[in-house]
């Protein structure tokens, strides 16, 4: 059973709102910068959400990654720029989170803004439960444990070969077979609890409003 016919990742074509390569800190290093940025943009912009990224969150965690990628592109042999792109942004995401995370004790953050409806404004009701599924999958993908979750995706939403995985991953192709296989059956364990809870919820909200009639 695949994962990618229950929910589906966004995507975000082009260079999108993170803005364009001249605009992370000056001129860049001749146009090599710009063609490894505009080629690689919407590559990073998915791996922010599978690390786990928040949403709200995505343009400036993508400039932080693309401000490492430009201080470093200089040095880069260019050998398997995905797995070279995969560690840059684990660890980018992961600061960001540190950082985060001290912020949000002292500050209530801010509800996500219902973007998602505009997308589909003739079928609100469908825009609505997309968003749903989407928040669903991230707050199990977000439980998962990030090498298994990063392989799992890569493989049962973007399609990626286990031998692609394994590059991207700098790890043997057996590993990539055991984080999937064992990331496959956490998920569907998360996924199953997750439905319980929702369940037992609703039933719990249908009971008060009853009571309250």
């Amino acid at each position: 059973m695949s994962v990618s016919g229950i929910f589906a990742l966004p995507r975000r074509g082009g260079a999108g709102p993170a803005g364009s390569a001249a605009d992370l800190g000056g001129p860049a290093r001749g146009d090599e910068f710009a063609r490894f940025y505009h080629r690689w943009f919407d590559h990073v912009s998915r791996l922010v959400s599978l690390f786990g990224g928040p949403e709200a969150d995505r343009e400036d965690i993508l400039q932080d990654v693309f401000l490492v990628v430009r201080r470093r592109l200089p040095s880069f042999d260019g050998v398997n720029p995905g797995g070279w792109l995969y560690q840059i942004t684990r660890r980018q995401v992961r600061d960001f989170r540190n950082r985060t995370w001290v912020k949000h004790i002292f500050t209530r953050r801010r509800d996500e803004e219902p973007d998602a409806l505009a997308a589909d404004s003739g079928h609100p009701e469908r825009a609505l439960e997309t968003q749903q599924k989407r928040r669903a999958l991230g707050a199990i993908l977000a439980k998962m444990n990030a090498d298994r979750r990063a392989a799992f995706v890569l493989f049962e939403i973007d399609g990626l070969s286990g031998e692609e995985i394994a590059q991207i991953q700098g790890v043997p192709l057996n590993t990539v077979w055991t984080r999937l296989r064992t990331g496959r059956k956490e998920f569907f364990e998360l996924a199953a609890k997750f439905r319980r809870i929702n369940e037992r919820d609703a039933r719990a909200g249908a009971h008060e409003g009853a009571r309250l009639r």
